[in-house]
């Protein structure tokens, strides 16, 4: 099976647990609202072993996209291990809220893993597009708290 690695990173005006409640608090609402890209999380649930777990609904172009995500590592202020479950492209998605100064740097890695055929021959012309699509999200959500702090 073919996979591939998406990185990006973008620097919020924020210190870390301000970050991590933006990205994670309010069963992630205050995210979806900030985001271009995310049109939704549904099914919101924090589990006994303090894992969450949930369905993200996100934009691509005209289409959107659901895909549940599935936690491993919810570390606060720190980091995120979830797996993306039912989902053509799916695999593994990591986050990290590293302190910069008074800022903190949220950097991502999604190891993507196609779960279709379809999807697996495609993920060579579409990996470069959510690529890009991603870090584009990640920076206006940063550039809006930067915006909502004002």
């Amino acid at each position: 099976m073919s996979s591939r690695t998406i990185k990006g990173d973008a620097l919020f005006p924020l210190g870390q647990e301000q970050t991590w409640d933006l990205v994670f608090g309010d069963k992630m609402q205050r995210l979806v609202e900030l985001s271009d890209a995310i049109a939704a999380v549904e099914n919101y649930e924090m589990r006994a072993d303090g894992t969450p777990r949930y369905v993200m609904v996100t934009r691509v172009g005209l289409a959107t996209i659901r895909s549940t995500s599935d936690y491993t590592t919810y570390e606060k202020p720190r980091s995120t291990v979830n797996s993306v479950l039912d989902s053509p492209f799916g695999g593994r998605y990591e986050i990290d809220f590293a302190p910069e100064g008074p800022n903190t740097r949220v950097s991502y890695r999604w190891h993507v893993e196609p779960t279709t055929t379809v999807a697996r021959l495609l993920l060579p012309v579409i990996a470069p597009l959510m690529a890009r699509s991603l870090r584009v999200d990640l920076r206006t959500v940063a550039s809006r708290a930067a915006d909502a702090r004002r």
